[in-house]
């Protein structure tokens, strides 16, 4: 809570016995413990009570946002499942064997020629 390492606390208490002197170190030490105990105990009852304030709204939210979100998933599954390969085979493979091959599968993007599409074999241009 305070944040102090070993030092600082040794610092502390040898100030408090000069201080106290040690007759009265041990009561102030008690006293500092119940006072830290309490004060802990009243942090902790205001975390729960602002916890349960704000856990009604926040389930009602969740609940009224997540129905939109899980009707627009199970769409979205419904949609990837028809669109899948599988579904759209419907034709009868008709495609007459031949794998379908994108510009990636090619190493040609769409829009770029290579040089050698406008020359024959020769090396000659084409006109």
């Amino acid at each position: 809570m305070f944040n102090l390492q070993g030092g600082e606390l040794i610092i502390i208490a040898l100030l408090a016995l000069v201080v106290l002197g040690p007759e009265k170190l041990p009561e102030a030490a008690r006293w500092f413990g119940r006072m830290y105990a309490q004060i802990r105990r009243m942090g902790d009852g205001f975390t729960r009570e602002f916890q349960s304030a704000v856990k009604e709204p926040l389930d009602d939210l969740r609940s009224v946002v997540s129905e939109p979100v899980n009707d627009l998933k199970s769409s979205l599954d419904e949609t990837i499942a028809s669109s899948s390969p599988d579904s759209q085979r419907s034709d009868g493979g008709q495609d007459g064997g031949q794998p379908v091959t994108s510009p990636s599968d090619t190493g040609t993007s769409p829009g770029y020629s290579s040089p050698t599409a406008d020359t024959e074999d020769d090396g000659r241009s084409v006109p």
